[in-house]
């Protein structure tokens, strides 16, 4: 299985709740990184998924953790302020 991290790149593609735990997998949990959010599976860990080599990154560059984001996730960036996750 090939993990993903899916960029919404405009407001059109802002994932419903429905989407976004179909791509993640499960039930979806927020996680701020500083130049935007994540979209991850609640229970990623628990399920032994793979990391997410790049949603890592963005992770440990904002809280020093690393290797710490598994499953697919989806990066809304705070440029999409308008973004229903936003608020």
């Amino acid at each position: 299985m090939t993990i993903e991290l899916k960029k919404i790149k405009d407001i059109k593609d802002d994932p419903s709740l429905k989407e976004a735990q179909a791509f993640v997998g499960g039930y979806v949990e927020m996680v701020r990184v500083g130049s935007g959010i994540l979209l991850v599976d609640e229970e990623g860990m628990l399920k032994n998924k793979e990391v997410n080599a790049y949603a890592s990154q963005m992770y440990e560059t904002e809280y020093g953790d690393a290797n710490i984001i598994v499953g697919n996730a989806i990066y809304i960036p705070n440029t999409l302020k308008q973004s229903q996750w936003f608020s």
